[in-house]
């Protein structure tokens, strides 16, 4: 088994009402959540997972107060790298908090899914607005389909429903599988509070509820590390495990 560490990197954090995690449930309660990228240690390539997204497009476009919290160029400094030194982004989706920091990469490959690459060229109206074709028109794409090996120690597994296509990508640690989740979730949505009695929690956001819900299962089935993309847990920890 690998020893990979997962380094993240806060970028943002944003006001967003809790239902927008926690499907038809927390209506109207306010949190404060974060928005990373992970820098994976040990993966051979040098390999993040997502590229951050833009605040200003967060406030203008989609009504989401948000502040930045550290540069890409900031987060990656402090481990001694930059972004021109990344080789590999894995995103887990293209809407645009994931991928709207991705033209700072120059040198980068950047891994989607099939699904989700055709599905943002040309979005169902009523999910567009989380799609701006200029965070992503000219990247260079590795295009996967399904669950796929990436490098030694690291894959992607296909998680759809929060978005067309998402995927989560698995990390072999000292301390077993880290799953970083590709659907935009919180501990919640893993470790359900009473008085709910379901395994997790489906997001309030998704192209598929009954896919979303299966995809967060198959996470929390696999993983012996969960890691939920927007959980503040993960603020102040300087590499998982």
């Amino acid at each position: 088994m690998a020893n990979c560490i997962i380094h993240p990197i806060e970028l943002f954090e944003m006001n967003s009402d809790k239902s927008s995690f926690t499907y038809r449930l927390n209506v109207a309660q306010r949190v404060m959540l974060p928005g990373y990228i992970w820098y994976i240690e040990g993966g051979g390539e040098r390999i993040l997972v997502d590229a951050g997204g833009d605040v200003e497009y967060m406030w203008n476009i989609r009504a989401i107060p948000a502040r930045d919290i550290e540069t890409v160029e900031s987060g990656l400094g402090k481990l001694g790298i930059s972004p021109d030194d990344i080789d590999l982004v894995i995103l887990t989706h293209l809407h645009q908090d994931h991928v709207g920091q991705a033209f700072r990469f120059h040198k980068a490959r950047f891994v989607i899914q099939r699904n989700e690459l055709d599905f943002a060229r040309d979005p169902h109206p009523s999910v567009a607005a989380s799609y701006n074709k200029r965070f992503f028109k000219g990247l260079n794409f590795e295009v996967v389909n399904g669950d796929t090996k990436i490098s030694e120690g690291i894959s992607v597994i296909s998680t759809p429903g929060h978005s067309m296509g998402g995927q989560s990508v698995c990390v072999e640690t000292a301390q077993g599988t880290a799953i970083i989740s590709g659907i935009c979730s919180i501990r919640d949505n893993f470790e359900p509070p009473p008085p709910v009695t379901l395994p997790v929690i489906a997001p309030g956001v998704h192209t598929n509820v009954l896919e979303a819900y299966d995809s967060l299962l198959k996470i929390k089935e696999m993983a012996d590390i969960v890691v939920p993309s927007h959980d503040p847990a993960f603020k102040n920890v300087r590499s998982i495990p």
